[in-house]
């Protein structure tokens, strides 16, 4: 599949025989998707992993296991469907896969020596799995969280019922398992309220980049404006998170200093829904975008490489504080500039802490406008400042699976 959330179990199966452990894969059969990305499978294919395959009665699968793309669903559709899912599934509409794959977790448990099992969230049905296969076993299972359960942030109008059902099941399994990995503190102290005074182990172990990634690229695709500030927006805008903002803000300068036009050109990799196309031509910025679809990772990683500036946004509530963009950490690993339009918390921290990062708040337009401006200034006067290397090394993903793999080390050995 693609998206940024896809390659952080692929980079930790890349790198965990670096480590001494050996990871023996269970997924289902491809079915319906957004987004397919054939240079992450190209990537997997030459790892020479073992990889079990299960046929998943998700409504994913309905049309069998044949890859099919369906595109990204936006704005009032999405919202019917997430909560006519809610409806119908609990945990999430992948539960249908958790009886097949606890089938095949069983066949090769009795085929290898399997020390511990490893489940990667959302979808939480892993979770499920791995403390299922941990109650027939034996076995440990160390379960990871690239979002929260229990207060994540597409599901603050869940019912007081389905809270409540929710956190009963995620109590269960935190109180099995052997430990747990976050994204970042916030999350990792509100799994542990979660999971109560049973819970002993977790680890923070955030997204990252793959610096091999970076090397050996193809040609890049970007249409880049000679003598102008290149802005790269690179991946999805999900509902709730829109670059409305950001484009009013742009729109607000460029009235106010009608040259900027002619200086500045904004690139959109990961598609731009036909409302946003609209809001552009709305905003007269329709000759200074460029949209390039939704691309590969390798063609997108050759694209942020070739860019001036990038930039982010989570503009969701203002008390949600973890991390919820994994291309911040991609963004990261190119030493680019970068405006985060973001609240204060994690992502904020770790922009300041990058010394090449910008933050505005996501929905305060007259304030991005402000930022955009400084950065152009300094970007005429050749002062974009540069990044900490030491903190940017922090986030290799060869580093971070050595973290995964030393926890896993104090998990077998309790």
């Amino acid at each position: 599949m693609g998206g940024s959330g896809v390659q952080r179990s692929l980079k930790f199966a890349k790198y965990l025989r670096d480590f001494g452990w050996n990871p023996i894969i269970v997924c289902p059969e491809p079915g319906t998707y957004q987004f397919f990305d054939d240079s992450l499978s190209d990537e997997l294919s030459k790892l020479d992993l073992e990889v079990h395959r299960v046929n998943a009665n998700t409504p994913f699968h309905f049309f069998g296991k044949k890859k099919k793309s369906t595109g990204l669903i936006t704005g009032f559709w999405a919202n019917i469907l997430r909560r006519l899912s809610k409806k119908i599934y609990f945990p999430d509409n992948k539960k249908g896969w958790i009886s097949p794959a606890c089938d095949e977790g069983l066949k090769i448990i009795r085929n290898n020596s399997i020390e511990l099992i490893f489940s990667s969230g959302p979808p939480f049905s892993n979770h499920i799995i791995a403390e299922r296969l941990s109650d027939v076993t034996g076995i440990p299972f160390v379960v990871d969280y690239r979002d929260l359960f229990t207060g994540n942030h597409f599901d603050e109008s869940d019912s007081t019922s389905r809270v409540a059902k929710k956190s009963k099941i995620e109590s269960q399994w935190l109180k099995k398992s052997a430990g747990a990995i976050t994204l970042d503190e916030t999350a990792q102290q509100k799994i542990k309220k979660i999971a109560g005074s049973n819970f002993l182990l977790s680890k923070v172990i955030s997204h990252g980049f793959d610096p091999a990634d970076f090397k050996n690229l193809s040609n890049s695709s970007l249409q880049y404006k000679s003598g102008k500030l290149n802005w790269l927006y690179s991946g999805l805008f999900y509902e709730g998170n829109q670059p409305d903002s950001f484009l009013k803000a742009m729109s607000i300068l460029m009235k106010e200093y009608p040259e900027i036009k002619n200086d500045i050109h904004l690139h959109f990799q990961g598609g731009l829904d036909s409302r946003i196309q609209r809001l552009i031509n709305e905003l007269n910025l329709e000759k200074v975008v460029t949209n390039y679809g939704y691309l590969s990772h390798e063609e997108s990683v050759a694209n942020i490489l070739r860019a001036d500036i990038l930039w982010m946004i989570s503009n969701f509530s203002k008390n949600l504080k973890q991390i919820k963009s994994g291309k911040l950490f991609e963004y990261i690993g190119t030493n680019k500039p970068i405006l985060g339009l973001v609240y204060q918390g994690e992502a904020s921290k770790l922009l300041g802490n990058y010394r090449a990062g910008f933050i505005a708040s996501p929905n305060n337009e007259v304030e991005i406008s402000k930022e955009i401006y400084v950065i152009y200034q300094l970007w005429k006067s050749s002062k974009m400042p540069k990044p900490s290397s030491d903190f940017v090394d922090k986030f290799d993903r060869k580093k971070l699976t050595g973290d995964l793999a030393s926890f896993f080390n104090s998990v077998i050995v309790k």
